[in-house]
């Protein structure tokens, strides 16, 4: 489904007809359906109607061709493409897609809103990218375990217990007290769930905090494009 009027950032509901009219729902999320960076974009565009993943399979060198190292250079997945718009990197993509179809799932106008879902796209990003590094790259054969995987399990735990106290305190279920998910959801609560799966667990010993478990199903329950996430954990159930 397209968003709706209130959700698209239109200002006039005849232009917004009009793009509705057109089939103007063209973007294109490049990458694979196993990454975590790809993922949550793709997740949300289906949600909203706007587009869909185009494979791009890096293992065959699909990152390298001239097409795509024109979108970008730095030849990584995911790339976007949406009419004229070319750009890269998996925050800018997520933000950009919010921005245009759905700006109340990047905070609206509410500044406060959106400090809040940046800080937790942020902490995805960087805080928490070593925790997931130790956790789902051996889980899934792309990287070698850390030195101490317990105690790289022990720092994870930590860190996601932090993560609800501040980012799940209420009153909704979602980060910054939400009511419904917004894309800091759609990144936090995919990485969540992917250091979660079985696989994960039997591989390294690690389990998520109980209630980020909570805050994963929640966000499972009101994700439309739940199903997307079939493939990734088909292949993480092939690694176990």
């Amino acid at each position: 489904m397209p968003p709706s009027f209130i959700e698209s950032g239109f200002t006039s509901k005849v232009e917004y007809e009009k793009w509705i009219a057109s089939g103007a729902l063209s973007v294109k999320v490049r990458g694979m359906p196993v990454s975590g960076n790809v993922i949550p974009a793709v997740m949300l565009c289906k949600t909203l109607g706007c587009g869909d993943m185009e494979m791009m399979n890096i293992m065959e060198g699909a990152h390298m061709t001239p097409e795509m190292l024109k979108i970008n250079p730095w030849h990584q997945m995911p790339n976007m493409s949406d009419g004229d718009v070319h750009i890269a990197e998996s925050g800018a993509i997520i933000r950009y897609i919010a921005n245009k179809y759905a700006p109340s799932m990047y905070g609206g106008s509410d500044l406060k809103a959106k400090a809040t879902i940046d800080w937790a796209l942020e902490w995805a990003a960087t805080n928490f990218s070593k925790n997931y590094s130790d956790i789902w790259y051996p889980s899934a054969g792309f990287g070698a375990p850390p030195a101490d995987q317990v105690a790289a399990n022990a720092k994870a735990v930590e860190n996601l217990e932090l993560f609800a106290a501040h980012f799940l305190c209420g009153p909704g279920k979602f980060i910054g007290g939400a009511e419904t998910p917004t894309i800091a959801d759609y990144v936090c609560a995919v990485r969540f769930h992917m250091a979660g799966h079985a696989t994960c667990k039997k591989t390294t010993g690690f389990e998520l905090p109980a209630k980020i478990k909570a805050y994963v199903l929640d966000f499972l329950a009101a994700c439309p494009a739940k199903d997307f996430l079939k493939a990734h954990d088909g292949f993480l159930d092939s690694k176990a």
